[in-house]
């Protein structure tokens, strides 16, 4: 993507206006998740239903990926992000005037497609505004807003009641409250989207390791973003004590996601994979022997969201030092296909197994899929001991698991210093 850089004072003031709404539209759409689950079982769905109902959302959020390219290129920015806005806490309030599973379904589906296609908006959009010397900056930071806001409003579980009004009401107020900063701030930007070719099978072949810690990471974080309140509720943990647990996992990845980036700069990719999947497993483990809220289980929890969570961003970062620039594009929409999968298949399965099992099924499933990760990946290591940079070794960064289009903007472009290394 090339682009006319936007003035400096300009940028400045779109990217801030930009992580502002973000920020409204993250804290919202992470209320309503947890909201909509508690929910559920308040309502006597079955839990294999509820995984069905959390599997839709990130089907809609895969479909939204692609769907984007179409509406941003007829519309703009502005007016693609606030239609989908719109849309997203539309879709919040129908989940409390109509209470049916299979319309949940629907309403998930079509806010994965809102949210996805407001992010792909976003995405692009920062890449405009973003001068390219600070690109890779300020989408980091944009990755760690998002990831801030996944946690911030959860403590309102213990404010108002998922059986009420409520929380789904403050969930389309703060959806709908991220339009403003984008149609009242003078916010500048061309549109400058390309389409997207999925490759799926040319990514696999060049990073098996980095592409299997994708799915890995999708199946991980779809069942335990969709279902750990479910899983807190059904241990008795009041609504207060449901909304601080998840807080506790939003802070865990965000204090964790730099240490493990420096060992993976510093040690190697592979063996930051190793040490994510290995401690992610047996802080699964451990919150499933919890049984119930105390230090033990926070700081297991902590834990769990500090190594399982950065999986992905270390997976990518395991196949990007495979690539050349030309490869990005389509890595980056089968890199994001693979997530997309991989969070659909882990709501339903793991749901699946906490009807049979109980809710700490939960975590064993996500411990044993972590642990079958570490297994193939010390049988990988012994098979293929040396690790080759192919394209250039960058550092570490946060990604974000929003779109395709933000694997894209995280990707190198074509410049010296390419270079082959082991590391």
């Amino acid at each position: 993507m090339s682009n006319e850089p936007l003035p400096e004072t300009g940028a400045r003031t779109t990217i801030i206006t930009i992580f502002i709404s973000v920020f409204l539209l993250g804290s919202g759409s992470a209320l309503q998740s947890s909201a909509i689950v508690l929910r559920a079982a308040i309502e006597e769905f079955s839990e294999l239903m509820i995984g069905v109902i959390a599997s839709s959302y990130f089907a809609g959020m895969l479909a939204g990926s692609f769907i984007a390219i179409v509406i941003i290129k007829q519309v703009g920015y502005v007016r693609s992000f606030a239609g989908f806005a719109s849309l997203a806490s539309a879709s919040a309030l129908a989940h409390v005037l109509l209470i049916n599973p299979a319309a949940w379904v629907v309403f998930r589906l079509l806010h994965g497609i809102s949210l996805s296609v407001v992010l792909v908006v976003v995405e692009s959009w920062l890449n405009v505004a973003s001068p390219k010397a600070t690109r890779g900056r300020v989408l980091s930071a944009y990755s760690l807003v998002f990831l801030a806001s996944m946690g911030i409003a959860q403590p309102l579980l213990g404010v108002f009641s998922p059986a009420g009004f409520e929380l789904f009401g403050i969930t389309s107020i703060l959806v709908s409250l991220c339009l403003l900063p984008i149609t009242l701030v003078n916010v500048q930007g061309v549109v400058t989207i390309s389409d997207v070719r999925v490759r799926v099978m040319g990514v696999m072949r060049k990073s098996p390791m980095g592409t299997l810690g994708v799915v890995t990471s999708g199946l991980v974080a779809g069942a335990h973003l969709s279902l750990s309140p479910r899983f807190a509720q059904d241990l008795g943990l009041p609504a207060g004590s449901i909304g601080l647990f998840l807080l506790v996992f939003s802070l865990g990845t965000i204090v964790m996601q730099w240490p493990l980036g420096l060992i993976s700069d510093r040690s190697g990719r592979r063996p930051a994979l190793l040490l994510s999947s290995v401690m992610g497993m047996l802080a699964a483990a451990g919150i499933s022997f919890s049984g119930g809220p105390g230090i033990w289980m926070g700081a297991t929890a902590f834990l769990f969201g500090g190594f399982a969570m950065p999986l992905y961003s270390l997976a990518l970062a395991t196949v990007n030092d495979q690539l050349l620039p030309e490869d990005m594009v389509q890595s980056a929409s089968a890199l994001y296909v693979f997530y997309g999968v991989g969070s659909m298949v882990g709501p339903l399965a793991a749901s699946a197994g906490m009807g049979r099992f109980g809710a700490s099924a939960l975590y064993w499933f996500i411990a044993l899929i972590l642990g079958t990760y570490a297994a193939f990946g010390v049988a990988w290591i012994h098979r293929v001991p040396g690790f080759l940079v192919r394209g250039r070794a960058e550092t570490y960064r946060p990604y974000p698991r929003t779109s395709v289009f933000a694997l894209q903007l995280f990707g190198r472009r074509p410049g010296k210093n390419g270079g082959r290394k082991k590391r």
